[in-house]
């Protein structure tokens, strides 16, 4: 097995596609060697079809034989009228489509293309986490590893994206058969994170059947012997977060800008390791993970139950109807935990973007009916995402006039178990405030979105897309290059008294010379954290870096850290309260009384800077001739541009 797994990529809830590399040897829509043009969008090349029956690969199995007895019918895991079963809430979830993620697959290319000495490396270490049961076999068995110069870093070779875009299970992304067979070793610590995960290998298995976990005891296992190579056993690891945390607390190495690793300083040879995303460490550090307290897991939240106490069987026969000697889930009281549930396996989570793209481009992305696809259920995914994405914050606006000016203090709570927003740090929120005066006049306007899903400061000129901004290299001045001055993007906001200033939640990546970069191995640290902490969480609760102690990886940085209006309680053993609230001190001297004040929470998972911060497409300057995944993403960006959702918004009016 591989050394090394410091590299799996954006991980888009994700947390999100296809063969890596593009080129003339880039895999094509029919297998052929000819390249398959859309014929709608002529940019744009189609990946092969996936196809979901595609039976066993060692340990693991395809969804399809699992959903021939856990898809529901009118009376088994239905829940006012809708099937809720496993297999048919996973199919279209993010989870499952993770390997047919476009700006995923862009991302890996663009990586692979800054960095091509260490091209498997990265390759394989990303399919970890998005492709699992594909990756796991390869390492267990050997089949279809490469060994190079681009992966000694790893001790077997690797898996490469050119061979997962093929490979149909593969292309089923994080599956049943992966999840259910991931051992309890050391879940939860660093050892099992940035998909370091334990699945038992047939020798590992030394004849037995594969157990599958499950959240039940007392399991009737007749009908899963029968018709599979499994057998189902109880681990309640399955239902915990430290499950999740194998591949959603995720470190990425950093490098130098001259590609080589970066060492921690004080040290000689601790290599720097970058917390791309943590949300694990986010939730731990709250009080969602106390008994006492919320007590919720990510399960809780992100696989809720139906409605509480919901109860049903959780097998159908193979012919699809119901087994009344089944149990009924959770047999509470029983043999069940007391805190199990039946958990919907649609993964809802903060990515309605990705969901929107994966129903309008299913032909590019190789999805339709060999794979089991249909746009109403991605469609339905969007609408779930949307309802859940309501319930994440709260937004409260106090205005109050005295003479000319108009103060508005904003609070926004985060209502999550992490930060706000959470994960890969292409995500950002910001608040968009607008004053208009009795005859409907514009009074003051800050955070406005475009059509195209854009704020006036993602301008070319002097905002966060401007080139300077969105080099790789910041040469040749790199050593007086400032980002926050060069206007590459937002600082933290306790007061805003101009309507060019935002207030704006993100996580903004630095360079070994803390400068601004949009390249995920460049970075070594963040240079603005103010993503809302959650309820509970304490600067004494905070995680150390595991190579440079000088890190907290869930830690606030920049100027929100010594905002006193900024998770407040942080430092108490309580901890803070999930707020921040920000004031507008507006003039409003030049419109008429009454004003009406209206104050949008706005959420956005791709800001434009990281869309037009990648380069592997500018054939000019030595990009990719040919198909290239970062130019198809780019296509499809500006086609479909990633609309904001709305968080929260409220409405008063000022006498």
């Amino acid at each position: 097995m591989k050394t090394i797994n410091w590299l799996s990529l954006p991980i888009l809830l994700s947390l999100t596609l296809i063969g890596c590399g593009g080129g003339d040897d880039s895999p094509t829509a029919d297998g052929s060697g000819t390249e398959v043009v859309d014929e709608v969008h002529s940019a744009m090349f189609n990946n092969p079809a996936f196809v979901a029956s595609w039976g066993e690969k060692g340990v693991f199995t395809d969804a399809n034989t699992c959903s021939s007895c856990h898809t529901g019918n009118a009376t088994v895991m239905e829940f006012n009228g809708k099937d809720v079963s496993p297999y048919t809430e996973w199919k279209h979830s993010t989870m499952a489509n993770a390997l047919n993620d476009p700006y995923f697959n862009a991302v890996v290319e663009e990586e692979t293309h800054i960095f091509p000495h260490l091209k498997g490396f990265i390759e394989d270490s990303c399919l970890s986490c998005h492709s699992p049961m594909a990756y796991t076999h390869a390492h267990q068995t050997g089949e279809a590893l490469v060994s190079d110069a681009t992966t000694t870093l790893l001790a077997d070779g690797a898996y490469p994206f050119a061979t997962a875009i093929g490979d149909d299970h593969a292309r089923e992304g994080i599956s049943c058969t992966a999840c259910h067979q991931i051992q309890s070793d050391d879940l939860g610590s660093i050892a099992s994170m940035s998909g370091h995960y334990k699945i038992n290998s047939t020798d590992d298995n030394m004849g037995s059947a594969p157990a599958i976990f499950g959240p039940f005891k007392n399991l009737t296992e007749n009908s899963m012997v029968a018709n599979t190579q499994y057998k189902p056993e109880y681990a309640a690891h399955i239902a915990e977060s430290a499950m999740c945390a194998s591949c959603h607390n995720l470190y990425t190495p950093s490098l130098n800008l001259d590609g080589t690793l970066a060492i921690v300083s004080g040290t000689t040879d601790t290599n720097a390791q970058f917390p791309e995303q943590t949300p694990y460490w986010e939730w731990l550090n709250s009080d969602y993970s106390d008994p006492a307290k919320e007590n919720k897991t990510c399960q809780a939240c992100h696989m809720a139950e139906p409605e509480a106490d919901y109860k049903t069987r959780i097998a159908t026969r193979k012919n699809g109807t119901e087994n009344t000697n089944f149990t009924e889930r959770p047999d509470v009281p029983g043999g069940d935990d007391a805190n199990s549930f039946f958990a919907v396996h649609e993964f809802v989570g903060g990515n309605s973007y990705l969901l929107t793209l994966l129903k309008t481009y299913m032909t590019e992305l190789g999805l339709g009916s060999a794979s089991g696809h249909s746009a109403q259920g991605f469609q339905d995914q969007i609408e779930a995402t949307q309802i859940f994405l309501s319930s994440a914050a709260e937004l409260t606006v106090n205005p109050s006039l005295t003479g000319s000016t108009l103060e508005v203090p904003v609070t926004i709570t985060n209502k999550t178990g992490h930060k706000l927003p959470t994960s890969y740090p292409s995500r950002r929120m910001w608040i968009h405030m607008k004053v208009t005066d009795n005859n409907g006049n514009t009074v003051f306007e800050s955070g406005a979105v475009d059509s195209n899903g854009r704020i006036a400061k993602d301008n070319a000129t002097n905002g966060f897309t401007q080139s300077k901004c969105l080099e790789i290299l910041k040469q040749p001045d790199a050593a007086t290059f400032d980002s926050v001055a060069q206007g590459c993007y937002e600082p933290h906001h306790n007061i805003i008294n101009n309507p060019n200033q935002v207030a704006i939640y993100e996580g903004v990546l630095g360079d070994v010379n803390q400068d601004i970069t949009h390249v995920l191995l460049h970075a070594r640290q963040y240079i603005k954290d103010n993503r809302i902490p959650p309820k509970g969480w304490t600067l004494a609760g905070q995680h150390t870096n595991p190579a440079d102690p000088a890190i907290k990886d869930d830690g606030i940085v920049g100027s929100a850290s010594t905002d006193g209006d900024f998770a407040p309680g942080k430092e108490a053993a309580g901890g803070s309260d999930a707020t921040d609230t920000v004031t507008y001190s507006i003039d409003v001297s030049a419109g008429t009384a009454p004003f009406s004040v209206t104050a949008d929470l706005y959420y956005q998972t791709i800001k434009p800077s990281f869309v037009l911060g990648m380069h592997a497409d500018d054939v000019a300057h030595g990009g990719i001739t040919g198909d290239s995944y970062v130019g198809r993403f780019k296509e499809m960006y500006k086609e479909t541009p990633p609309m904001t959702e709305t968080l929260a918004s409220q409405t008063v009016a000022v006498p």
